[in-house]
């Protein structure tokens, strides 16, 4: 009974992996590796993935040589198994277990073929389970001369060379029909190591692995003994490496990367799985290729006139440090569609040659006061109006008696506390001890909530009230389409990089499926919107916006943590939402006075004015259809009455309808 349930049990795992096979389209095994065009969002040509190249060659035109060398060295059972040895497989694994380390493989020629056409690059027994799965499926569907010929045709065969066309090439000058049996036996001998045992880097280890294919030959009785020690004698004439990499460049074409095709490349993959093998691929982007090189011009401008500041002490562009690593100023940038998340640009940093690392996703920064707006709306959700008034004054000790940190005192980044002020002030003046106590009347439960719901946090992040000042980390991207919620009455929709792919036959295989949620009431998403317009305009921290000549209806927030060390903002229109980071890569105070408003709202003004230029209109907000004027008590947020009237503490708010409270204020009349 026992053995009849491990039998039913290894039958479920290994039918896992079968199942899982069969998200590989067995069909791309023998399409030639094609070029992946990568499209804009105007349908213009940005770049390319390329499918792993090769040749087309027939068997026809190979030395009976080398294929003999290659099957005796790779898998001298080829033509008896089907797909997977099980006899070399054993073997493999009892040998490993002896020696306690891994000193002998079992990859066959069609698990070669699989791993290669499908990337399969983890190194993982799950990893070689599927690869099993998939070579079965191969050898059901090709025949055993189709696999050798595809095999020989694109393996990687070192410095540069997939295929034997190109390896017999650079290596000897010939044809692969030219081959003689000690060169076709030292191709075939690199294949488990092409850079190690490199004909033109380490001769003495390719003359090594030479005889030792001619050895395997020998024992496959592919040729005579008195062959066999006629071929070891031999050193073949390997040509110049110098040689070969002229041909090879004059070959390929130069492409530049970028940060966002890097995210589109590994988007494709967890798409359609194992798809960088073969391509052939026509995907179409979100992004457009005008407003993304403005975004990149822009940091490059204005960061290079950071570094030109009087008083700025860091490295200046393009400075390394001793690990070749940017030490200069650094910057990144979002854009995104506000109706429905497409991501128009996205720049990771200042220069791809010099860092691949994507600072706009992986980097996550002190967000400072760029994370008020959600503060003041959870607010607004639980009752607040913009009208209400708010202390200004220091926290005081034992304020937050549900935490431990009682002397805990945040101070406004110009020193000053200016007593009772409606709500709004402290947002369009970015006030901290306003914010922490705006943030106490929402909840911090609330707060908390609505950072994980906008994806800007999670549990890890701890619950206490530095988080409603910014003392939380956040990448450039959550937080940039975080904020297109406010345009779009509290509507958040996903950002997305890729809108479809075709396969080489025209095929859509897939097509985004944009996904949204309410983040924000559509009221409370429109009051602290009026208030994030109002930050640009005279008085607020963003005014310099309308001073630099951005004249069409926006709202945004700026950001400064301590000591300058991050500068962010992150602002909107009715069309587009963008955020720019600048700072350093390791932490460290930038400049004295480089805030946000300085730093980062000048590129967010030349992108978004480049974008207009283009067509993007940019119209005026949308709001409630219902909106009335109402008499409200700055004291409590509710009705007004005759006594809020007498003690000078009524005012009139707009209001939508549906936040219009249902209860006078219990003030005494004196």
């Amino acid at each position: 009974m026992t053995a009849f349930l491990m039998l039913i049990a290894l039958f479920i795992f290994l039918f896992h992996f079968e199942r899982k096979a069969l998200a590989y389209d067995i069909e791309a095994v023998g399409q030639p590796p094609k070029e992946t065009i990568i499209l804009d969002a105007t349908n213009s040509p940005v770049g390319y993935f390329s499918g792993v190249p090769g040749s087309n060659l027939s068997l026809r035109d190979i030395s009976r040589e080398f294929l003999d060398a290659l099957i005796a060295r790779e898998d001298s059972r080829f033509f008896r198994h089907h797909g997977v040895d099980h006899v070399g497989l054993l073997r493999a694994n009892l040998r490993n277990l002896r020696e306690k380390r891994v000193v002998q493989g079992a990859s066959t020629i069609t698990m070669q073929l699989a791993r290669m056409t499908f990337e399969l690059r983890e190194r993982s027994y799950q990893r070689k389970l599927v690869e099993m799965a998939i070579a079965r499926r191969i050898e059901r569907r090709y025949s055993k001369q189709e696999i050798l010929r595809l095999y020989v045709n694109r393996i990687f065969l070192g410095t540069g060379m997939h295929g034997i066309e190109e390896a017999a090439e650079g290596y000897f000058g010939k044809k692969p029909s030219q081959l003689t049996l000690p060169e076709a036996a030292m191709i075939a001998g690199i294949i488990r190591a092409p850079n190690g045992f490199s004909p033109f880097r380490h001769p003495r280890a390719s003359r090594r692995e030479m005889q030792m294919t001619i050895e395997r030959m020998r024992s496959e009785r592919m040729i005579s003994d008195q062959q066999a020690e006629a071929a070891k004698k031999v050193q073949p004439t390997v040509l110049p490496q110098e040689r070969w990499m002229e041909i090879l460049r004059t070959k390929q074409q130069v492409y530049r990367k970028n940060w966002y095709l890097n995210m589109i490349e590994a988007e494709l993959a967890e798409i359609v799985p194992g798809s960088q093998g073969y391509g052939g691929f026509t995907i179409k982007t979100t992004i457009d290729h005008r407003i993304q090189q403005n975004a990149e011009a822009s940091i490059q401008r204005w960061l290079s006139g950071v570094e030109r500041v009087g008083g700025y002490a860091h490295p200046v562009y393009p400075a390394l440090n001793k690990k070749g690593e940017p030490a200069y100023l650094q910057g990144a940038g979002v854009v995104i569609d506000n109706f429905n998340g497409a991501i128009r640009a996205l720049v990771g940093g200042r220069d791809f040659s010099h860092s691949e690392f994507n600072r706009a996703i992986h980097k996550n920064r002190q967000a400072g006061s760029i994370i008020k707006p959600l503060v003041y709306a959870t607010a607004f959700e639980t009752g607040m109006f913009p009208g209400t008034f708010v202390n200004d004054e220091r926290i005081k000790p034992g304020e937050f008696r549900w935490w431990e940190h009682q002397d805990w005192n945040p101070l406004n980044s110009d020193g000053v506390q200016s007593g009772m002020k409606p709500a709004e002030v402290g947002l369009i003046k970015s006030r901290n001890t306003m914010t922490v106590r705006v943030g106490e009347t929402a909840g911090i439960d609330n707060v908390h909530r609505m950072l994980q719901h906008a994806g800007m946090a999670d549990e890890s992040v701890a619950r206490d009230p530095q988080i409603f000042i910014g003392n939380i980390s956040v990448s450039l991207l959550s937080t940039t389409s975080a904020y297109t919620a406010f345009p779009m009455g509290g509507v958040r929709h996903k950002p997305y990089l890729i809108e479809s792919i075709q396969d080489q036959t025209g095929k859509i295989i897939y097509k985004n499926k944009p996904g949204h949620y309410q983040l924000f009431s559509p009221e409370a998403a429109w009051m602290t919107s009026s208030i994030l317009q109002k930050v640009v305009e005279q008085g607020g921290s963003g005014a310099k916006l309308r001073q630099w000549g951005f004249t069409f209806p926006a709202g945004g927030k700026t950001g400064t943590t301590d000591d300058f060390v991050d500068a962010w903002f992150v602002g909107y229109t009715s069309r587009l939402t963008a955020g720019f980071w600048v700072g350093l890569d390791q932490p460290a105070p930038m400049l004295k006075g480089a805030y946000g408003g300085k730093v980062a709202m000048p590129v967010w003004k030349d992108t978004m004015a480049a974008a207009a230029k283009i067509g993007y209109e940019f119209t005026n907000f949308a709001q409630p259809t219902e909106i009335f004027p109402v008499r409200i008590c700055r004291n409590t947020g509710l009705l007004a009455s005759p006594a809020c009237e007498s003690h000078g503490c009524a005012y009139t708010e707009k209001i939508p309808s549906s936040l219009i409270p249902r209860k006078f204020c219990k003030r005494e009349s004196n």
